[in-house]
């Protein structure tokens, strides 16, 4: 079979997410006969992610899901939007972030991906060590607790356009911490696609930029746009400060998850970064210890 080209690859996903689209829209209006919003809501995004997955298994990639983090946050922002009628001042701060985190964050990808016949380590690797549930594994823990967790992270602020919220001094905040945050991102995402691509780091691990004061400032710069979302609905609805274990979710993933399972795989495949992990904090940028 001929490898697709990245164009035809991108083309192709596009297609995927379209249809996701307006299968999660289907799915939403049934929904709304029998649930409250917010249910009806999650029930387009699982119906959306189904999607995604069945046409993943189609590709044999599970990687066909990556972008759905970034994509399916910005939908659903507008379409809380839509649902409210609302766009008084709450609602554009959380456009604007979400549309600057999202876009930015989805051409990222974009960049680094390959084609549809890449599959990311970590996926392969979870296949390899149990293929009997792989279908499992893929739906639910690679498709589903992702979704789960983005939308989880979007209640705060479901609440802040649809509860009739208005923007404060404290909103403003953590919207500037929103795009802070993906500006962080932003610049880690750069430096390191400019390490990649001199074929003299070749198996070295990056320790400049941003990556000298901090292991991971990409996921330092996510965490904290998450955070930033919270700010924005706390500032406008205080009394609904419950919606804390939103951005606490979210750092927990990249703390306990995500963190500890790529940095086993740089210290089997990285010079020195046993040294480097020593020496550098794993999330806060810091400045650097002394290792003896």
């Amino acid at each position: 079979m001929t490898k697709p080209s990245k164009c035809i690859s991108l083309v192709i996903v596009a297609g995927v997410y379209i249809a996701a689209f307006f299968s999660g829209l289907v799915v939403y209006g049934l929904a709304m006969r029998f649930f409250d919003p917010l249910a009806a809501f999650f029930a387009a995004d699982a119906a959306a992610t189904a999607v995604v997955f069945i046409f993943g298994l189609i590709f044999s990639n599970a990687s066909v899901y990556d972008p759905y983090w970034s994509v399916a946050a910005l939908v659903l922002v507008a379409a809380f939007a839509v649902y409210a009628n609302s766009f008084r001042v709450i609602s554009v701060f959380y456009i604007i972030a979400f549309a600057f985190w999202g876009i930015r964050l989805t051409v990222n990808w974009a960049i680094n991906w390959t084609d549809l016949s890449t599959q990311d380590w970590r996926y392969t690797m979870l296949k390899r060590k149990n293929p009997r549930l792989w279908l499992v594994t893929d739906f639910f823990g690679i498709n589903l607790m992702p979704t789960a967790i983005v939308f989880a992270g979007l209640i705060p602020a479901y609440f802040a356009i649809c509860a009739g919220g208005e923007a404060n001094a404290v909103s403003a905040a953590g919207l500037a911490v929103a795009l802070s945050a993906a500006v962080v991102q932003l610049i880690s995402d750069a430096q390191m696609l400019r390490f990649r691509r001199d074929a003299a780091n070749r198996g070295k691990a990056i320790q400049s930029g941003l990556w000298r004061y901090s292991r991971h400032p990409n996921y330092f710069g996510e965490v904290s746009f998450w955070w930033g979302v919270w700010m924005m609905q706390a500032g406008a609805l205080p009394h609904i400060w419950w919606t804390v274990f939103a951005p606490l979710i979210m750092t927990s993933l990249f703390v306990f998850i995500s963190i500890p399972m790529m940095e086993k795989k740089l210290l089997e495949t990285k010079e020195c970064y046993g040294e480097y992990k020593k020496a550098t904090s794993m999330l806060i940028p810091l400045p650097r210890r002394r290792v003896s």
